[in-house]
Protein backbone atom coordinates (compact mmCIF):
# COMPACT_ATOMS: atom_id res chain seq x y z
CA UNK A 1 0.00 0.00 0.00
CA UNK A 2 1.27 3.99 -0.54
CA UNK A 3 0.31 6.15 1.78
CA UNK A 4 0.80 10.09 1.37
CA UNK A 5 3.74 10.37 3.66
CA UNK A 6 5.25 6.63 2.78
CA UNK A 7 5.15 2.89 1.55
CA UNK A 8 3.24 0.69 3.30
CA UNK A 9 3.34 -3.04 2.70
CA UNK A 10 0.16 -3.95 0.32
CA UNK A 11 -0.09 -7.74 0.48
CA UNK A 12 -0.55 -7.73 4.60
CA UNK A 13 -2.95 -5.05 4.96
CA UNK A 14 -6.83 -5.33 4.26
CA UNK A 15 -7.99 -2.10 2.50
CA UNK A 16 -11.44 -1.70 4.12
CA UNK A 17 -12.14 0.76 1.01
CA UNK A 18 -15.57 0.83 -0.51
CA UNK A 19 -15.54 -0.95 -4.34
CA UNK A 20 -18.35 1.99 -4.68
CA UNK A 21 -16.12 4.51 -6.49
CA UNK A 22 -13.41 2.22 -8.40
CA UNK A 23 -13.44 1.45 -12.33
CA UNK A 24 -11.87 -2.10 -13.12
CA UNK A 25 -10.35 -4.06 -15.77
CA UNK A 26 -8.77 -7.70 -15.93
CA UNK A 27 -5.12 -7.52 -15.51
CA UNK A 28 -4.46 -10.64 -18.36
CA UNK A 29 -6.91 -9.74 -20.23
CA UNK A 30 -7.93 -6.28 -20.23
CA UNK A 31 -10.92 -5.38 -22.23
CA UNK A 32 -11.61 -1.42 -22.01
CA UNK A 33 -14.57 -0.22 -22.67
CA UNK A 34 -14.57 3.05 -20.71
CA UNK A 35 -12.25 6.34 -21.13
CA UNK A 36 -11.03 5.35 -17.22
CA UNK A 37 -10.76 1.58 -18.16
CA UNK A 38 -9.06 3.13 -21.41
CA UNK A 39 -6.18 4.81 -19.06
CA UNK A 40 -5.96 2.02 -17.12
CA UNK A 41 -5.10 -0.22 -20.20
CA UNK A 42 -2.65 2.53 -20.72
CA UNK A 43 -0.80 2.15 -17.54
CA UNK A 44 -0.32 -1.73 -18.69
CA UNK A 45 0.62 -0.80 -22.01
CA UNK A 46 3.63 1.06 -20.80
CA UNK A 47 4.76 -1.96 -19.05
CA UNK A 48 4.60 -4.77 -21.47
CA UNK A 49 7.53 -4.21 -23.17
CA UNK A 50 9.96 -4.30 -21.25
CA UNK A 51 8.02 -7.23 -19.27
CA UNK A 52 9.37 -9.15 -22.57
CA UNK A 53 13.14 -9.30 -20.90
CA UNK A 54 11.79 -9.98 -17.29
CA UNK A 55 9.94 -13.08 -16.28
CA UNK A 56 9.08 -12.00 -12.97
CA UNK A 57 7.00 -9.12 -14.73
CA UNK A 58 5.51 -10.86 -17.10
CA UNK A 59 4.60 -13.67 -15.08
CA UNK A 60 2.94 -11.25 -12.64
CA UNK A 61 1.45 -9.27 -15.67
CA UNK A 62 -0.59 -13.01 -16.09
CA UNK A 63 -2.16 -13.53 -13.05
CA UNK A 64 -5.57 -14.90 -13.93
CA UNK A 65 -8.40 -12.96 -11.59
CA UNK A 66 -6.63 -10.06 -10.97
CA UNK A 67 -8.12 -6.77 -11.94
CA UNK A 68 -6.46 -3.53 -11.92
CA UNK A 69 -8.49 -0.29 -10.19
CA UNK A 70 -8.96 3.54 -10.77
CA UNK A 71 -10.55 4.47 -6.88
CA UNK A 72 -11.14 8.16 -6.06
CA UNK A 73 -12.46 6.73 -2.68
CA UNK A 74 -8.48 6.26 -1.34
CA UNK A 75 -8.41 8.66 1.82
CA UNK A 76 -4.67 8.99 2.53
CA UNK A 77 -3.81 5.73 0.56
CA UNK A 78 -2.07 6.07 -3.33
CA UNK A 79 -2.28 2.39 -4.05
CA UNK A 80 -2.54 -1.36 -2.58
CA UNK A 81 -2.64 -4.62 -3.12
CA UNK A 82 -6.55 -6.42 -1.95
CA UNK A 83 -5.18 -10.16 -1.23
CA UNK A 84 -8.80 -11.05 -0.43
CA UNK A 85 -10.87 -9.52 -3.54
CA UNK A 86 -7.40 -9.94 -5.97
CA UNK A 87 -7.03 -6.72 -7.11
CA UNK A 88 -4.45 -3.97 -7.02
CA UNK A 89 -5.95 -0.19 -6.87
CA UNK A 90 -4.31 2.83 -7.44
CA UNK A 91 -6.04 6.50 -6.35
CA UNK A 92 -7.58 8.34 -9.12
CA UNK A 93 -5.92 11.84 -7.63
CA UNK A 94 -2.28 9.86 -8.28
CA UNK A 95 -0.36 11.97 -11.05
CA UNK A 96 -0.30 9.50 -14.47
CA UNK A 97 3.93 9.41 -13.83
CA UNK A 98 3.17 8.31 -10.46
CA UNK A 99 0.59 5.80 -11.10
CA UNK A 100 3.37 4.27 -12.92
CA UNK A 101 5.45 3.81 -10.18
CA UNK A 102 3.07 2.59 -8.17
CA UNK A 103 1.75 0.02 -10.23
CA UNK A 104 5.75 -1.65 -10.43
CA UNK A 105 5.87 -1.05 -6.86
CA UNK A 106 2.16 -3.21 -6.43
CA UNK A 107 3.10 -5.77 -9.06
CA UNK A 108 6.13 -7.21 -7.05
CA UNK A 109 3.94 -7.14 -4.15
CA UNK A 110 1.25 -9.39 -6.02
CA UNK A 111 4.16 -11.37 -7.40
CA UNK A 112 5.47 -11.85 -3.35
CA UNK A 113 2.09 -12.73 -2.56
CA UNK A 114 1.42 -15.49 -5.13
CA UNK A 115 5.07 -16.73 -4.12
CA UNK A 116 3.70 -17.42 -0.44
CA UNK A 117 6.33 -14.73 0.73
CA UNK A 118 3.38 -12.84 2.78
CA UNK A 119 3.88 -13.95 6.34
CA UNK A 120 0.93 -14.75 8.54
CA UNK A 121 -0.14 -14.47 12.24
CA UNK A 122 1.86 -17.79 12.98
CA UNK A 123 4.99 -15.62 13.26
CA UNK A 124 5.62 -14.01 16.34
CA UNK A 125 4.99 -10.55 16.28
CA UNK A 126 8.32 -9.15 16.15
CA UNK A 127 9.37 -11.23 13.18
CA UNK A 128 6.11 -10.65 11.28
CA UNK A 129 7.34 -6.85 11.23
CA UNK A 130 10.74 -8.28 10.16
CA UNK A 131 9.28 -9.81 7.07
CA UNK A 132 7.19 -6.65 6.83
CA UNK A 133 10.54 -4.79 6.58
CA UNK A 134 12.23 -7.00 3.91
CA UNK A 135 8.92 -7.11 1.74
CA UNK A 136 8.69 -3.38 1.49
CA UNK A 137 12.44 -3.13 1.00
CA UNK A 138 12.01 -5.41 -1.70
CA UNK A 139 9.15 -3.89 -3.88
CA UNK A 140 11.04 -0.87 -3.31
CA UNK A 141 14.56 -1.59 -4.76
CA UNK A 142 12.83 -4.07 -7.55
CA UNK A 143 10.54 -1.32 -8.45
CA UNK A 144 13.69 0.78 -8.99
CA UNK A 145 15.11 -1.76 -11.12
CA UNK A 146 12.16 -1.69 -13.75
CA UNK A 147 11.77 2.09 -13.63
CA UNK A 148 15.22 2.20 -14.87
CA UNK A 149 15.03 -0.08 -17.12
CA UNK A 150 12.09 2.06 -18.61
CA UNK A 151 14.27 4.57 -18.28
CA UNK A 152 16.63 3.51 -20.68
CA UNK A 153 13.95 2.86 -23.06
CA UNK A 154 13.07 6.06 -23.15
CA UNK A 155 10.45 5.90 -20.68
CA UNK A 156 11.42 7.97 -17.77
CA UNK A 157 7.64 8.78 -16.19
CA UNK A 158 8.11 6.30 -13.50
CA UNK A 159 11.92 6.59 -12.47
CA UNK A 160 11.06 10.34 -12.30
CA UNK A 161 8.52 9.65 -9.96
CA UNK A 162 9.93 7.33 -7.94
CA UNK A 163 13.21 8.93 -7.52
CA UNK A 164 11.41 12.33 -6.43
CA UNK A 165 8.87 10.72 -3.78
CA UNK A 166 9.77 11.84 -0.02
CA UNK A 167 9.67 7.85 0.89
CA UNK A 168 11.61 7.08 -1.92
CA UNK A 169 14.42 9.88 -2.63
CA UNK A 170 16.90 8.22 -0.34
CA UNK A 171 16.72 4.50 -1.78
CA UNK A 172 16.79 5.34 -5.28
CA UNK A 173 20.03 8.02 -4.82
CA UNK A 174 21.59 4.43 -3.29
CA UNK A 175 20.21 2.87 -6.67
CA UNK A 176 21.58 4.97 -8.88
CA UNK A 177 24.82 6.20 -7.60
CA UNK A 178 25.67 2.42 -7.02
CA UNK A 179 24.74 1.52 -10.49
CA UNK A 180 26.15 4.52 -12.06
CA UNK A 181 29.15 3.63 -10.79
CA UNK A 182 29.74 -0.36 -10.71
CA UNK A 183 27.19 -0.94 -13.76
CA UNK A 184 26.22 -4.19 -11.34
CA UNK A 185 22.38 -4.10 -11.12
CA UNK A 186 22.41 -6.71 -8.57
CA UNK A 187 24.55 -4.69 -6.35
CA UNK A 188 22.50 -1.47 -7.13
CA UNK A 189 19.33 -3.65 -6.05
CA UNK A 190 20.91 -4.41 -3.09
CA UNK A 191 22.56 -0.86 -1.95
CA UNK A 192 18.69 -0.40 -2.59
CA UNK A 193 17.46 -3.07 -0.33
CA UNK A 194 19.38 -1.92 2.39
CA UNK A 195 19.07 1.75 2.12
CA UNK A 196 15.65 0.93 3.15
CA UNK A 197 16.57 0.63 6.84
CA UNK A 198 18.81 3.12 6.64
CA UNK A 199 15.66 5.31 7.82
CA UNK A 200 14.73 5.49 11.91
CA UNK A 201 11.72 6.83 11.37
CA UNK A 202 10.91 4.77 8.09
CA UNK A 203 11.08 1.61 10.31
CA UNK A 204 9.30 3.30 12.59
CA UNK A 205 6.51 3.70 10.87
CA UNK A 206 6.21 0.58 9.29
CA UNK A 207 6.78 -1.28 12.65
CA UNK A 208 3.53 0.86 14.21
CA UNK A 209 1.57 -0.48 11.49
CA UNK A 210 2.65 -3.90 10.69
CA UNK A 211 2.15 -4.61 14.86
CA UNK A 212 -1.29 -2.93 14.51
CA UNK A 213 -2.71 -5.30 11.52
CA UNK A 214 -1.01 -8.42 13.35
CA UNK A 215 -2.59 -7.27 16.52
CA UNK A 216 -5.71 -6.34 14.99
CA UNK A 217 -6.39 -9.93 13.42
CA UNK A 218 -5.32 -11.77 15.92
CA UNK A 219 -7.92 -10.20 17.92
CA UNK A 220 -10.69 -10.84 14.98
CA UNK A 221 -9.76 -13.83 14.65
CA UNK A 222 -9.10 -14.84 18.15
CA UNK A 223 -6.02 -16.28 17.95
CA UNK A 224 -3.86 -17.35 20.63
CA UNK A 225 -0.04 -16.01 20.80
CA UNK A 226 2.27 -17.29 18.60
CA UNK A 227 6.09 -17.56 18.68
CA UNK A 228 6.75 -18.92 14.78
CA UNK A 229 10.07 -17.26 13.02
CA UNK A 230 10.84 -16.78 9.39
CA UNK A 231 11.42 -19.58 7.67
CA UNK A 232 15.70 -19.82 6.75
CA UNK A 233 15.03 -19.40 3.31
CA UNK A 234 13.04 -16.31 3.04
CA UNK A 235 15.41 -13.97 2.15
CA UNK A 236 16.85 -16.25 -0.78
CA UNK A 237 13.41 -16.51 -2.07
CA UNK A 238 12.44 -12.98 -1.68
CA UNK A 239 15.35 -11.53 -3.31
CA UNK A 240 15.13 -12.15 -7.10
CA UNK A 241 15.77 -10.15 -9.49
CA UNK A 242 13.18 -9.80 -12.08
CA UNK A 243 14.67 -12.01 -14.15
CA UNK A 244 15.24 -14.23 -12.16
CA UNK A 245 18.48 -13.60 -10.72
CA UNK A 246 19.17 -13.84 -6.40
CA UNK A 247 20.53 -10.19 -5.67
CA UNK A 248 22.03 -9.90 -1.85
CA UNK A 249 20.34 -9.38 0.81
CA UNK A 250 19.36 -10.38 4.87
CA UNK A 251 17.82 -8.83 7.64
CA UNK A 252 20.40 -5.91 8.32
CA UNK A 253 18.87 -5.67 12.42
CA UNK A 254 20.02 -9.07 13.24
CA UNK A 255 23.48 -7.46 14.04
CA UNK A 256 21.74 -5.20 16.91
CA UNK A 257 19.04 -7.79 17.90
CA UNK A 258 21.90 -10.18 19.00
Amino acid sequence: MLRLATFTLACLLGSGIASAGEICISLHHPAPQTDDQQALSELLDNVRPIAEDLPFLQETLQTEGTELCFSDQMNTALGYLDVEQNKIVISEAASQDLKSGILLHELRHLWQFTHAMCPTNSLSMKEYARATFALEADASAVSLLIAWHMKEQGQDAAWTALSNWASHTDIAAAFEETLLSTQDEELAVSYAFYQWYASDARKDRYYIEACSEYLDRQDAEHQIPRYGTLDTEFYESLCRLPDGRRYLCANPLEAKDN
